[in-house]
């Protein structure tokens, strides 16, 4: 499908030793939607069926500190001081280091959206920034220079805005029916069950393996990696609107069997315990200070 897009690394291993690196470095980072200045807005309604938000990210301003970014589902363009790139869906959380008071302004592709977008296999993608130039080729570098000599985040919002509507018509449509049936039955699930492929087949009406290669090309990973994905982040969801709410409780209520159960899978997606990520939460989120941050829809 489309382009290919040389990927960074290729070394499976890379992730679990950042992981390991940044925290040695700069000690035990903070959850990205913890760290600084978030917002979000809508996109343009023509965009609105590839791209769940535009976005923008204010680093504090002090000593340098590693933000961990925890696995969503999604993919993102995004433009900072290194240029505009795409972030291709993570498995497990990305630990990027970035100057202090750095904005990054982003557009986040719906789930399953960004490869009919960019015309390329996210499997290419999965756990990498990669330069757009790759994919969008020189009209990249214009695009870049708009954005640079914006004077305001709005008004850079705006230019990445215009360039992506600017490329609506070369765009393929949104997933095709079997993804969108695979996110929707993942999005609402509370299933405990390790593998859905079997559950999902049967409801859609596909073969395990048409349903597997279409996952790697237009999510990146499998079925099963983006429902452990999407049950982290109704934890995460749960955190912030109910921070005093027992682990216990949070767990069963977010689709995981126990808090044994919550701990591995926590611990495996973002390096963090329950309990550091309930703690991080709360001092953010807690009672009386809940904010319109994201979820996954």
């Amino acid at each position: 499908m489309g382009t290919s897009c040389p990927a960074y690394d290729k070394d499976p291993g890379a992730p679990e030793r950042l992981q390991k690196e940044a925290r040695q470095r700069l000690g035990p980072p903070a959850l990205a939607q913890t760290s600084g200045i978030y917002r979000e807005q809508s996109p343009p309604a023509a965009l609105a069926s590839h791209f769940k938000c535009l976005w923008l990210h204010r680093m504090p301003d002090g000593a340098p500190s590693t933000i961990a970014v925890v696995p969503d589902g999604c993919s993102d363009i995004i433009w900072s001081s290194k240029g505009l790139a795409i972030v291709g869906p993570d498995r497990i959380a990305a630990f990027p280091e970035l100057p202090t008071g750095e904005t990054i302004i982003g557009a986040r592709f719906r789930i399953g959206a960004a490869a009919s977008w960019l015309r390329t296999p996210l499997r290419e993608m999965t756990g990498q920034t990669v330069p757009l130039h790759l994919v969008w080729g020189p009209a990249t570098n214009e695009i870049e220079a708009r954005i640079r000599d914006a004077a305001s985040t709005p008004e850079r919002l705006g230019v990445l805005a215009a360039a992506l509507l600017g490329r609506l018509s070369a765009a393929e449509p949104p997933p095709p029916p079997d993804i969108a049936a695979c996110v929707a039955h993942l999005q609402v699930g509370r299933s405990t069950v390790d593998d859905p492929i079997r559950t999902l087949v049967r409801e859609i009406g596909t073969s395990e393996r048409t349903l597997r290669r279409h996952c790697h090309e237009h999510l990146g990973y499998g079925a099963k990696t983006l429902g452990r994905i999407l049950r982290l982040q109704r934890f995460l969801a749960a955190c912030r609107s109910r921070p005093g709410d027992t682990l216990a409780n949070l767990a069963v209520d977010a689709g995981y069997a126990d808090q044994a159960h919550l701990a591995r899978e926590a611990r495996g997606l973002t390096s963090f315990t329950p309990r550091e990520i309930q703690r991080q939460l709360a001092a953010r989120f807690g009672i009386g200070r809940v904010e319109n941050f994201r979820t996954t829809t």
